[in-house]
C-alpha cells in the first residue's frame, strides 16, 4: 500500500469495538481489507488494544471502512 507521493498524509485512530491479537495482525488484516480504498496509505497498530491508526490521504471515512470491515467479517 505504501506510495510515493507529496500529498499531505493523515493518521486516524479506527477503533475496531474489540481487539484483536496480536496488534501486528490486526493492523495487516484491516490493511488488506481497505485496500480498496485509494486513499489508504497504510494501517499500523496502535498501543489502545482494539484499534488501528489508518493512514491516509484527503478526509477520513471512518464511516465507510467499519462497514467494509463488517463486510469482510472483521468487526
Amino acid at each position: 500500500m505504501s506510495r510515493a507521493s507529496s500529498s499531505v498524509v493523515w493518521a486516524t485512530p479506527l477503533p475496531l469495538g474489540r481487539e484483536l491479537r496480536p496488534a501486528t495482525m490486526a493492523a495487516q488484516l484491516v490493511r488488506t481489507e481497505l485496500e480498496l480504498f485509494p486513499s489508504v496509505v497504510d494501517v499500523l497498530p496502535s498501543t489502545t488494544p482494539d484499534t488501528v491508526i489508518i493512514v491516509h490521504e484527503g478526509p477520513a471515512r471512518p464511516a465507510a471502512w467499519r462497514a467494509e470491515l463488517e463486510e469482510a467479517g472483521i468487526l
